[in-house]
């Protein structure tokens, strides 16, 4: 009888944990979106779509999907920008990088920002990107894009080479293409 007793507390203590994963991963996604538009060429047109979901680990992922049409053949940077202002395409600012790297000199981080992502390859006037990210997150906390002034997408004229001599001009995609900002859904 004593060895019951034990027992049944022991189960259902087991029993509970091993439901932990599965309750983490039935919380709700959270998901946002960003209207991609032409910094000086209307011709230029997509949409993005990002959604955070947790890892069997607990960890914040965000998936990233990009379609945009319009962009000349070949391999563009894509960032996501620290500010969620489009007009001019400028006003987004530098690379989203909340940590004391960005703070401290917003160059001095690269490949390694926040808001970095890999080229977006474009054929024919159409391009797709699928990637995940754990270096952003669209709930709350300090790698959140929906800080106070929000943030956006920046597709650049040329690749990102990610610098691998350090930083010089252009090695992050040189101009802007088009720009998106990101709103919740």
């Amino acid at each position: 009888m004593k060895n019951r007793r034990i027992g049944l507390p022991f189960l259902s203590t087991l029993s509970a944990l091993m439901y932990v994963p599965a309750l983490v991963m039935a919380e709700p996604a959270i998901t946002a979106h960003a209207e991609i538009s032409g910094c000086s060429d209307p011709a230029i047109t997509g949409r993005a779509e990002l959604k955070e979901h947790r890892s069997e680990e607990g960890v914040k992922q965000v998936d990233v999907m990009l379609v945009v049409n319009g962009l000349s053949d070949g391999k563009h940077a894509v960032h996501i920008h620290e500010t969620a202002k489009c007009e001019p395409c400028g006003a987004a600012g530098g690379h989203f990088d909340p940590g004391p790297y960005g703070m401290s000199n917003p160059d001095g981080n690269h490949p390694f920002h926040s808001g970095d992502l890999i080229n977006l390859a474009s054929k024919n006037g159409k391009a797709t990107l699928k990637t995940t990210t754990t270096r952003i997150t669209l709930s709350p906390g300090p790698l959140s894009i929906f800080d106070t002034d929000g943030s956006a997408f920046i597709i650049h004229t040329n690749e990102d080479t990610y610098c691998p001599e350090g930083v010089a001009k252009g090695c992050a995609g040189g101009s802007r293409d088009a720009c998106g900002n990101i709103l919740l859904k």
